[in-house]
Formats: structure tokens, C-alpha cells, sequence
């Protein structure tokens, strides 16, 4: 594109150089030739002078074409050099976080152990608590058995006592019949005595 508008803007040049000089010549020659041939040889250079004006705007618009063409390519050469210019500082925050991802891995390790440690610490405690609790229930065993026996034998005690006290009681009540019985031997006795003048004790030894 820009050797044709090189050649245009060489043939423009051309095309002018040589009007100027036929317009000279054509001056000097004005003198001497009769006016119908220069009035032919302005009509002459009056439409050489259109054309080269004609494609003095060709080549114009096509300039203004290739300025606005290449201003735009200089515009992302610009802004391809600033993206350029930032490689620099986005390398380095591509390696900031590199490290920070580096370093959160190291971290998301440290947590994760720390977990498992938990996750241990969690699984003792809960096995502790098992423990205390079984022995929590074992104590209440215990102590219920403890009480159940106390009761049973308070309740072995009572009975043991009431049948003491029922043996006792029997006891006395026969003391109190064999007393009694005596009594009223020893009192037959006396009044078999106080009438007879003697005893019939043999009589009663099989007797209580």
C-alpha cells in the first residue's frame, strides 16, 4: 500500500513538473502562434490541472485513509507496549502468589494435622468419658447393692429381733404356765399337807 502511494505521489510530482514546464513553453510559443492554438493549449493545461488536482485527492483521502489506519495500529502498539511495561509487576504478583499459595498449602497441612490431632484428642475424651461413666454406673451399683444389703439386713435384724422377742415371750409365758403349775402344785401340796399331814410328791414327777 504504501509503494503504490509512493508511485502516485512520483506520477502527481511528474505530472506537475511537466505542466509547469508546458505551461512555460507554451508561454514563450503564446507569442509568436496565433490565438486558437492558445486557447487550445490552456484548455490543455486546464484539464491536466483537473486531473492532477483529482488525484492529488485520491492520494489525499488515501493518505488520510493510511494516517487513520496506521494511528490506529499506533494505538495498539501503545497500549500493547503499556500491557508490555506490566508484565513486569504481574510476574511478580504471579510469583507473590505462588508463595501465598505456597504457603496456605503448608498451612492447610498444619490444619489438617492439627485436625487429626483433634480428631484424637476428641476420640480419648470420648473414651474417658465412657470410662467415668461406667465407673459412675458401677458406684451407683455398688452403692444400691450397698443399701439393698443394709436394708436386708436391717430387715434380717428386725426379724431376728421379733423373733427374739417372740421366743422371749414364749419363754416367759411357759416360765409363767410352769410357774403356775407349780404354784398350784405347791399349793395342793400344802393343803394335801395341811389335811393329811403328808406329801404325795412322787405322785406328780412326770408331771411339767
Amino acid at each position: 500500500m504504501l509503494e503504490t502511494l509512493r508511485e502516485r505521489l512520483l506520477s502527481v510530482q511528474q505530472d506537475f513538473t511537466s505542466g509547469l514546464k508546458t505551461l512555460s513553453d507554451k508561454s514563450r510559443e503564446a507569442k509568436v502562434k496565433s490565438k486558437p492554438r492558445y486557447e487550445d493549449t490552456w484548455a490543455a493545461l486546464h484539464r491536466r490541472a483537473k486531473d492532477c488536482a483529482s488525484a492529488g485527492e485520491l492520494v489525499d483521502s488515501e493518505v488520510v485513509m493510511l494516517s487513520a489506519h496506521w494511528e490506529k495500529k499506533k494505538t495498539s502498539l501503545v497500549e500493547l507496549q503499556e500491557q508490555l511495561q506490566q508484565l513486569p509487576a504481574l510476574i511478580a504478583d504471579l510469583e507473590s502468589m505462588t508463595a501465598n499459595l505456597t504457603h496456605l498449602e503448608a498451612s492447610f497441612e498444619e490444619v489438617e494435622n492439627n485436625l487429626l490431632h483433634l480428631e484424637d484428642l476428641c476420640g480419648q475424651c470420648e473414651l474417658e468419658r465412657c470410662k467415668h461413666m461406667q465407673s459412675q454406673q458401677l458406684e451407683n451399683y455398688k452403692k444400691n447393692k450397698r443399701k439393698e444389703l443394709e436394708t436386708f439386713k436391717a430387715e434380717l435384724d428386725a426379724e431376728h429381733a421379733q423373733k427374739v422377742l417372740e421366743m422371749e415371750h414364749t419363754q416367759q409365758m411357759k416360765l409363767k404356765e410352769r410357774q403356775k403349775f407349780f404354784e398350784e402344785a405347791f399349793q395342793q401340796d400344802m393343803e394335801q399337807y395341811l389335811s393329811t399331814g403328808y406329801l404325795q410328791i412322787a405322785e406328780r414327777r412326770g408331771d411339767p
